[in-house]
């Protein structure tokens, strides 16, 4: 699959958190530089009015759940996403895709953390309630 082709639009047809974190996985290195020394513009980037509010509407649109997955709900360290990951130049240059709704979804952080560096294996497993007899207490 060719890695800059990722979308919201797409990413919505997939039924399943396990799909659509495939669909996302980078399976990148720890360490392997993005800006590097340059880190300052993205920080400013991702401190710019037109950055929130773009986040805010994608929390919005995604329920505040980890890959807009519902029951999925994130309580804290949600993380507005770039499926397509954007770089310096994207920044410098004003690329449409840094400010594109339907290339952003909302992770918690482990799911981010899984879908650079890792797999299948970071993620938080899928909630399930309790029921009448399914542990003994010893």
């Amino acid at each position: 699959m060719n890695t800059n082709s990722r979308s919201y639009s797409e990413l919505v047809k997939l039924p399943t958190f396990l799909e659509r974190f495939q669909y996302l996985s980078i399976r990148g290195k720890v360490g392997c530089e993005t800006f590097g020394f340059n880190r300052w513009v993205n920080q400013r980037f991702y401190g710019s009015q037109a950055w929130r509010r773009l986040r805010r509407d994608a929390i919005v649109r995604d329920n505040g759940c980890d890959l807009g997955i519902e029951g999925r709900e994130i309580h804290s360290n949600l993380i507005v996403h770039h499926m397509n990951p954007i770089t310096q130049a994207d920044l410098e240059h004003g690329s449409r895709m840094a400010l594109d709704l339907d290339n952003l979804i909302c992770t918690t952080l482990h799911t981010h953390n899984a879908i650079h560096f890792g797999d299948e294996s970071l993620l938080t497993p899928e909630y399930r309630p309790r029921t009448p007899g399914d542990t003994k207490l010893w």
